[in-house]
């Protein structure tokens, strides 16, 4: 037997440094300057180059067979505005990957190619599908540009395998990629069991493949790689150099953000950290010149070279190519008054083939839209369903999330039945966007088996379904609403009382690159950031402790107290002895309350019940709202003569790329009527509305009576009952002296 060579310590150590150091020369290297290849945007004379290092990690799961044949992979871009959570159909559960979630699923992609060069001969799939999908039945078409389909199995079920599929109809430009996907369950059938089959597409490895050199680095190539990133989910990394002037950085990311519309996220971040393969990105560096140009990476991916010369950011126009851009189109705009059909409002008629179906439809409402009272909207459905459902089959009609009507779809099935028309309460909207959902389940039968091969659709909702939704008078509710939909990205700041306001500037800085653009932009309406050390108690209105137990992300000790000091004993022997002495308070007896069933505790229930019912929207004060809520920072409406003049207190672990699409939320919904917004990186918030009156837009006439008065009643049913009472007392007295005064006369 060959004995087993050892080494000293000293010789390990030498071996790891030597494989540390080799490693990382592997996964770091420096970008490629090109000098004669580089766009430039200004006739600047060109000094020598220097190389600028911007490392660009190796992607460690790749196949090192790919690392010599430096390809750019060009990737599909999936539909617009996919959530985020897993849903029946399409989802974008963590950036770079699209889950396709049902028995039946399809979506559609886009790939966009360059002009004027060679298209490549086949497109790449990177996928994956859960392990209760049934390989023997299950497939995947892929159509492309509406050509003959290409049918595919579904069996990578260890991790993203690649499919290969001949693209002999790919165009330059715009590609339309369709995938309908068939996924059986193997084992059961029914509701739950349709979330168990899943197939997801790795974006950042689906696309179109080109050689390097085949690619010259310029404004189409870093645009369509941008554009790629957004719709992926994906932020575009901004490398910024430790010495560049914070108004250089804030100007770049601006324009960046203007330039994707507010749909894309920038991450600010340094040159020596990694960053994901196939990435375009943007690098800042200071320099003796103003000028852009465009390189490539390691990897070949694009790069937009920006340098700065004292500060001064050089024109940035056609950095990002519009065309190239994700084009999100704003949820449809319904005409109070009218009734609209869903094809009116861009819809189609809406199949379900699986056993939990649900499709969101969103439309707007203006924003000095309120109807509060008892008004009723309309609508008119058309549907259909199989013959066939099994017992127990139902459609739930929502509208923001509130059912509206349950339908029984286990009977007279198997025809398009007659319109039915579902009154609902008109109060269900919202001013700003809405949700109308259709919602069916369909048991398995049996439910411990594969779902048996249906040849006909389960439901249909056509497109000639109508809504329609009662005019209101021009009123809106209080709150941040109105301010945070007019502010621009000049009107984000740093608050001077910020102890640490660098990491403040970059937080701002993101914020206002992710900035979705205002329809009525307000220069005056500023957000200003602080952070929790740097606000006076006074500016918030609130305990400092109370902003510390929500924001912080941890529970705080309690400051140590000295050891109590034991009480007096609470009994007597005998009669004659005195009563001991009370250990509780003098103030704690005083604020102790009442028991329930005497006169004093009905009184103090009967003020709590009418204090809590007598407004629409909470009359709870901020501080106590807050109590055992947590979130990441806290967004507050300005003062009364200050409206406009929001504040972000942001709490230690806010992130700027979670924070900011929370924000574009409350600004395109319209759901912010309150005062203060507690805000979560998870993207999720809880409103605090303060007891304010409805503003009204326009003038009071005897048409918009009614419904004024009907809202002000909503608002606060005690208070409008009280000023009818008071208007009925002051009635009363001039009635009063006209008896009086003519009862006198006929005395005399």
């Amino acid at each position: 037997m060959t004995p087993r060579a050892r080494l000293s310590p000293g010789g390990v150590a030498l071996m790891l440094s030597l494989l540390a150091s080799t490693a990382f020369a592997q996964a770091v290297p420096e970008i490629q300057i090109a000098p004669p290849e580089a766009v430039e945007t200004a006739p600047v004379e060109q000094p020598e180059s220097v190389p600028v290092p911007i490392p660009a990690q190796r992607d460690a799961t790749a196949p090192l067979s790919e690392a010599p044949d430096r390809k750019l992979l060009l990737t599909l871009r999936p539909p617009p505005s996919l959530p985020h959570s897993v849903v029946m159909g399409t989802s974008l559960p963590e950036p770079g990957v699209v889950r396709l979630t049902g028995e039946t699923a399809t979506s559609e992609f886009v790939l966009w190619l360059p002009d004027g060069v060679p298209l490549p001969p086949e497109l790449v799939l990177s996928v994956r599908s859960s392990i209760n999908v049934l390989a023997d039945t299950a497939g995947m078409q892929v159509t492309i540009n509406g050509a003959t389909p290409v049918e595919l199995p579904l069996n990578k079920f260890d991790g993203f395998g690649t499919l290969r599929v001949p693209a002999p109809d790919l165009v330059p430009g715009p590609n339309r990629i369709a995938l309908s996907l068939r996924q059986p369950h193997r084992i059961f059938c029914g509701p739950d069991a349709s979330f168990d089959v899943w197939t997801e597409v790795e974006l950042t490895r689906s696309g179109a493949e080109y050689p390097v050199d085949a690619l010259v680095p310029n404004a189409d190539l870093f645009s369509l790689a941008v554009g790629n990133q957004i719709s992926a989910g994906r932020p575009v990394n901004l490398l910024a150099d430790p010495g560049i002037e914070p108004a250089a950085l804030r100007g770049l990311a601006t324009a960046l953000g203007g330039a994707m519309q507010g749909q894309g996220q920038v991450n600010i971040q340094s040159f020596y950290m990694p960053t994901a393969r196939n990435s375009a990105t943007v690098a800042l560096i200071p320099s003796d010149r103003s000028l852009v140009s465009y390189r490539q990476d390691a990897n070949g991916a694009p790069v937009l070279q920006v340098e700065s010369a004292n500060g001064t950011l050089p024109d940035l126009g056609g950095v990002l190519l519009p065309d190239t851009m994700p084009q999100a189109a704003p949820p449809p705009m319904l005409t109070p008054g009218q009734t609209s059909s869903l094809a009116d409002l861009g819809g189609t008629d809406l199949i379900g083939n699986t056993h939990y179906y649900r499709h969101d439809f969103r439309f707007r409402l203006p924003s000095d839209w309120l109807l509060l009272a008892n008004q009723k909207a309309h609508l008119d459905l058309q549907y259909g369903f199989a013959d066939d459902l099994p017992k127990g089959a139902m459609l739930l009609v929502k509208v923001n999330d509130e059912t509206i009507r349950l339908l029984p779809l286990d009977r007279n099935g198997g025809r398009i039945v007659d319109p039915l028309t579902i009154p609902f309460g008109a109060r269900l909207l919202n001013p700003g966007q809405n949700t109308l959902s259709f919602e069916m389940m369909v048991p398995g039968d049996p439910a411990d088996a594969a779902c048996a091969p249906r040849r006909t659709d389960m439901l249909v909702v056509t497109k000639e379904t109508t809504i329609e939704v009662p005019k209101s008078p021009a009123m809106q509710l209080s709150g941040i609403t109105s301010p945070l939909s007019t502010l621009t990205p000049v009107g984000i700041t740093v608050d001077p009382q910020a102890i640490d306001a660098k990491p403040l500037d970059l937080f701002a800085t993101q914020l206002a690159a992710g900035l979705t653009p205002s329809d009525q932009p307000d220069d005056q309406v500023s957000l200003s950031l602080v952070d929790i050390a740097g606000l006076r108690p006074s500016d918030a209105g609130i305990p400092t402790r109370v902003l510390q137990e929500a924001l912080f992300p941890v529970e705080i000790a309690p400051v140590a107290k000295a050891a109590p000091v034991p009480a007096a004993p609470q009994f007597r022997l005998s009669e004659e002895s005195e009563a001991a002495p009370d250990a509780e308070p003098t103030e704690a007896k005083e604020n102790a309350k009442e028991p329930a069933w005497s006169f004093g505790g009905w009184l103090s229930g009967m003020r709590e019940r009418v204090r809590n019912s007598a407004f629409m929207t909470s009359d709870q004060d901020l501080g106590d709202w807050l109590q055992g809520r947590k979130g990441d920072a806290l967004l507050m409406s300005g003062h009364a003569d200050q409206p406009e003049a929001l504040r972000l207190i942001v709490g230690p672990d806010a992130q700027a790329n979670a924070i900011g699409p929370a924000l574009n939320k409350l600004r395109t919904g319209s759901l912010g009527e309150g005062k203060a917004v507690l805000l979560s990186n998870d993207g999720t918030y809880q409103v605090w509305a303060s007891a304010q009156l409805p503003r009204m837009r326009e003038a009071v006439t005897p048409l918009n009576l009614l419904p004024v008065l009907g809202n002000y009643a909503s608002w606060s049913p005690f208070i409008f009952t009280l000023g009818l009472l008071v208007l009925g007392l002051i009635s009363i007295i001039p009635a009063l002296l006209i008896v009086v005064l003519f009862r006198k006369r006929r005395l005399r």
